[in-house]
């Protein structure tokens, strides 16, 4: 199940505070989980579901603001931390309890916004409940949405000239592991590095001062150059060895979250 609609709406509990989210997607549900019995050889049963429990499973999509932006990061920072969902679906109002971060995905376009998607997962004592009667309604106050700028990337202290699209990944198991992909023209001008980089910087607003760094990035393959008149658009991808940063500074704040 999918929902999505202006109506609906998102927000993160944590430690007592609430971060709801500006319009979202989000297909987080509750399913069954349980072992199949097979059919029998020769009869016109079906396989069997035995079911012996529930599961929360399901993701989270949203933009990043200058009001989220840093609640967000310390999600995927305390990512063993238990946090709460409530969603209001306008036809039900239902509350995730105690959940936790499975992996995350963020990404951008040039010039487009900037998009976090939280998996999450359930722990042994996650459940579902109904919102109490006297809990007001969430509203999202609306603030500045941040916008990726693909002119503003650096490589060891080295701007790239265009990078139109970039993807960040975690994926948190018994060790963290961070991915990036960065998309570019296919030239020797805009090609980043074939090397490893040490420091990868990207610019997700400027005037707020917030930028993400990675550190000690090797390639997972080798590009191919070709012969082509028009512009390629191609992609190269990372693993990120090292840590990722979010920094923000600026006037009112100096804040790092290290992943």
């Amino acid at each position: 199940m999918k929902v999505q609609g202006r109506d609906c709406t998102l927000t993160v509990a944590k430690d007592n505070e609430y971060y709801p989210l500006p319009y979202s997607e989000e297909t987080v549900r509750q399913t069954s989980k349980g072992y199949v019995l097979p059919g029998c050889i020769g009869t016109r049963n079906r396989e069997k579901l035995v079911e012996t429990g529930k599961t929360i499973t399901g993701c989270v999509v949203t933009r990043l603001e200058k009001n989220n932006v840093l609640a967000l990061f310390l999600l995927l920072f305390y990512y063993q931390q238990k946090f709460d969902l409530w969603a209001d679906r306008v036809c039900e109002k239902i509350i995730y309890k105690n959940l936790s971060v499975k992996s995350f995905e963020l990404r951008a376009d040039n010039k487009g916004p900037v998009y976090l998607k939280i998996d999450v997962k359930d722990n042994e004592d996650s459940f579902c409940d109904s919102w109490p009667a006297n809990v007001p309604f969430f509203k999202w106050e609306q603030s500045r949405t941040f916008y990726f700028d693909g002119l503003n990337v650096t490589a060891d202290l080295k701007k790239l000239p265009l990078v139109y699209r970039f993807e960040i990944t975690g994926h948190y198991n018994e060790k963290s592991k961070y991915q990036i992909t960065l998309y570019f023209p296919l030239s020797d001008k805009h090609y980043p590095k074939q090397n490893p980089i040490e420091k990868l910087t990207l610019t997700i607003d400027l005037k707020y001062g917030v930028s993400i760094d990675l550190y000690d990035l090797k390639p997972l393959d080798d590009m191919v150059d070709i012969n082509c008149a028009d512009t390629v658009l191609c992609y190269q991808k990372f693993n990120v060895t090292g840590i990722v940063v979010l920094n923000i500074r600026n006037s009112e704040e100096n804040i790092q979250v290290v992943l």
